[in-house]
């Protein structure tokens, strides 16, 4: 539903709940792009939207519960054309499709398992991958019915992995598309602790934030070029940060200084 017209997810030639949200999810992409330069010739809210994906889990049972793996799809024609309303060839979604599960691969085999399996990448009329007006990808990650794959599958920390696996296939598609160049958002920081500092010349009580950077082996762009340090008292909000460019570094930590209130506690985040 996602707060959109009934007649976008309940077309009038169909009631059936179960087919509504198999096949409203193109048409909510559709009616987004409605009136943009990609989709100019339909009504909608003229979002010019660059892809959509279709992310699943149901891909098989195997019975000697070896790993699934990871199937990519998309559609080459549609209504017999290979060419999106935009003009661009529908092969485009191949690429997209192509990027995306060879970083999904790639990631996983380097940080869970070296013989992750890579599947196909297939050419098919499903609806998710072939009523979009955008390139699109139907993404069978893995299989929650099969036991080998969920024993990743409920890891949070593998959740994490295929969700950035995912952003940097998205991330290199654009950048092939418009031909510019990509930086990948560097990894969270990792073992941040807080002990007490000296007053500083005003009085006020210090606080020292420690933690050690995480770099991305697979990925040299993932290098943060600075940090922010987001402060909060008791249960309020956040505030909007502080950028520190240059954190000191000692043995192989880094920290920086945030002054505290006496009475009161303080959270940080970096």
């Amino acid at each position: 539903w996602s707060g959109f017209d009934e007649e976008v997810y309940t077309p009038k030639e169909n009631k059936d709940d179960y087919k509504d949200d198999l096949m409203s999810r193109a048409h909510w992409v559709n009616n987004l792009m409605g009136g943009s330069e990609r989709l100019p010739k339909e009504e909608g809210k003229s979002i010019p939207i660059d892809m959509a994906l279709a992310f699943h889990s149901d891909a098989g049972v195997t019975p000697n519960d070896s790993l699934i793996g990871t199937l990519a799809i998309y559609t080459l024609k549609s209504e017999r054309k290979q060419k999106l309303p935009s003009g661009e060839d529908r092969m485009t979604s191949r690429e997209f499709a192509s990027l995306v599960q060879d970083q999904i691969v790639q990631d996983l085999r380097s940080s869970y398992d070296t013989l992750w399996s890579q599947r196909s990448i297939w050419d098919r009329g499903y609806r998710e991958s072939r009523t979009p007006s955008s390139p699109a990808l139907l993404l069978e990650l893995l299989s929650h019915q099969n036991f080998a794959d969920m024993k990743y599958g409920l890891d949070p920390a593998f959740r994490f992995t295929v969700g950035r696996a995912v952003y940097k296939g998205m991330l290199k598609y654009l950048s092939n598309r418009y031909g510019t160049p990509y930086t990948v958002q560097p990894l969270p920081v990792e073992e941040i602790s807080v002990t007490f500092g000296q007053p500083g010349a005003s009085g006020r009580s210090k606080a020292i934030i420690k933690w050690t950077e995480r770099l991305d082996p697979v990925e040299p762009t993932a290098v943060p070029s600075g940090y922010i340090l987001y402060t909060r008292v008791d249960n309020g909000a956040f505030d909007t940060g502080r950028t520190i460019a240059k954190p000191v570094k000692k043995d192989g930590m880094l920290s920086a200084e945030a002054d505290i209130m006496p009475g009161h506690v303080g959270s940080f985040r970096i």
